[in-house]
Order: C-alpha cells, then sequence, then structure tokens
C-alpha cells in the first residue's frame, strides 16, 4: 500500500530547492552535473548498448548502479546503503516525446520474442543519448520495495549518490541530492518506468511488477572523487 500522505514537497524556485522537517525550512542550491560525470555515464550506457546488440551478456554496470545513501535520523548510526539503478532523463522539452517513442516500442513488440525485440528496443533506448537530448539537472529511479530508502526519503528528503568505476582509471564522483518522491502519475515517474519496462523480461534484470514510486535526484554537490596517484 503506498504512503502519499507522508511525502514530503519539494518547492522549486529557480536554483533553489526547499523543503519543511518539524517546521523547519532546509534549502538548497541546485546544481549541474558536470560534463565530465555526463560524458561518463553516456559512454556507459553506450557501451552497454553496444553490448546487448552484440548478444553480449550484461557486466555489472557501474555507471547505472551507484551506492544511494540515505538519512536514518532516528538510528544511532543514520545510514542506509544500497545499490539502485539510477537512470538519465531527457531534457523537460523533450519529456513526453520520450515517453511517447518509448510506449509506442512498447506497443508494437509487447507480443515478440525477448530475442526477437531487442534491435528495436534498442533503437528507442539509443535515441536519447545519441541525440544528446539529455538533461543535466536531475538523475532517476524507480521504488520497488518501499523499505529504508523509502522510508528515509519520506522522512529527510535527501540522498548521495556514489558511484565508482573500474580500474585502471577508478572513475568516482559522489552526488548529493535533494530527493522528490513522485507518485505514478508524474511524467517522471512513467518515463522512468517505460525505460524499465524495455528491458524488465531481459536475462540482467529481476522481473518486477509493480513501481509505485519514483525518486528524482536534484544534484546540490557534485564531488570528483577519482583517486589520484601519488608519487612521491
Amino acid at each position: 500500500m503506498t504512503q502519499q500522505t507522508s511525502i514530503k514537497p519539494i518547492v522549486q524556485n529557480g536554483t533553489e530547492l526547499s523543503f519543511i522537517v518539524d517546521a523547519k525550512s532546509h534549502v538548497f542550491h541546485r546544481v549541474e552535473l558536470p560534463d565530465v560525470f555526463m560524458e561518463w555515464v553516456i559512454a556507459g550506457r553506450e557501451s552497454m548498448y553496444d553490448l546487448l546488440e552484440g548478444k553480449g551478456t550484461a557486466p555489472f554496470f557501474e555507471a547505472h548502479l551507484p551506492v544511494v545513501v540515505t538519512y536514518s535520523r532516528n538510528e544511532p548510526i543514520p545510514f542506509n546503503t544500497g545499490n539502485k539503478g539510477v537512470g538519465l532523463l531527457p531534457q523537460e522539452a523533450t519529456l513526453e516525446q520520450y515517453c511517447e517513442l518509448l510506449d509506442q516500442t512498447l506497443d508494437r513488440t509487447r507480443d515478440l520474442p525477448t530475442k526477437t525485440s531487442l534491435p528495436e528496443r534498442l533503437r528507442a533506448a539509443r535515441t536519447m543519448v545519441q541525440r544528446r537530448d539529455v538533461s543535466n539537472r536531475a538523475l532517476v529511479t524507480l521504488e520497488i520495495f518501499e523499505k529504508q530508502t523509502f522510508q528515509n526519503l519520506c522522512d529527510f528528503p535527501v540522498a548521495t549518490l556514489h558511484y565508482t568505476d573500474r580500474g585502471p582509471h577508478y572513475r568516482s564522483f559522489q552526488i548529493d541530492a535533494v530527493v522528490e518522491v513522485l507518485t505514478a502519475e508524474h511524467p517522471v515517474h512513467r518515463f522512468a518506468f517505460l525505460s524499465r519496462q524495455l528491458f524488465e523480461q531481459d536475462a540482467f534484470h529481476i522481473t518486477q511488477t509493480k513501481f509505485p514510486y519514483a525518486y528524482r535526484f536534484h544534484p546540490v554537490k557534485v564531488r570528483d572523487k577519482t583517486p589520484i596517484r601519488r608519487r612521491d
């Protein structure tokens, strides 16, 4: 059962984001995701599509599976962590266009065998990144289980996303964000849901049937934490 009444509304005023907890207003200033992060995430997504197109096996997808850290105010160690599949969003002006593209693709491929429909599904998924219609102002994920992450974000809607790549470069980013909890009626939820449905039945996903919420992460601070080699 969804818990809509507990969701904290996020007020957006230009670059300012705010919410109220315990009668106190918490104010943050939005930042854009830097080019170096966007290029890394987009390159990782394109490499994954290439791998799937070549009928390879999907490995752990570093640019899609950050550790998401939320704040548990009532715990003695007040942090909860979990790997979440965090995706890109189109620029706001094109959001509805991409929702329609994904919806139409799913309609055409729904009754086809998974392997037969994969090329068309990949073409639809590639379109946004190929055109670079990607927003640098937000990221998105779907909620499945409504457990500790959900409880924490309803209580105090902030999170940190920690991305770490494999060697030899070990790219790493920390993204601090204010988090909107969105219900299924929201167009951002619709986009995230349709994006997931494109590949829901493929072997690299654990098939799910219910996605009551989406989280839209609004970055307020970004730190490049890629290690530097010391040569004393």
